[in-house]
């Protein structure tokens, strides 16, 4: 069973199916538009619980202080977006 986590901010991350795009680009500000206009987005709104987060983003939120663990709460399906609905 995967880890829940509660955003305490609003917070949108590549889907899974974009991720290797950011990862090539070297993160999502190096993507070109027409790049960026295929990458799929996921996001969580402040209060809301997921276990959708990625993996190697989860310590680098908790020590930010934007999401926090949370155990036992319902979860929440990120939504999916494409970056030209930002």
């Amino acid at each position: 069973m995967s880890k829940k986590y509660r955003a305490l901010v609003d917070i949108t991350w590549p889907a899974p199916d974009s991720l290797e795009i950011v990862k090539k680009a070297g993160g999502l500000r190096k993507l070109s538009p027409e790049q960026l206009a295929k990458v799929k987005m996921k996001t969580c709104k402040a209060g809301k619980v997921t276990d959708e987060l990625i993996e190697s983003s989860t310590k680098w939120l908790l020590k930010q202080g934007l999401i926090e663990e949370v155990d036992g709460v319902a979860k929440h399906k990120a939504t999916h977006k494409t970056s030209e609905e930002h």
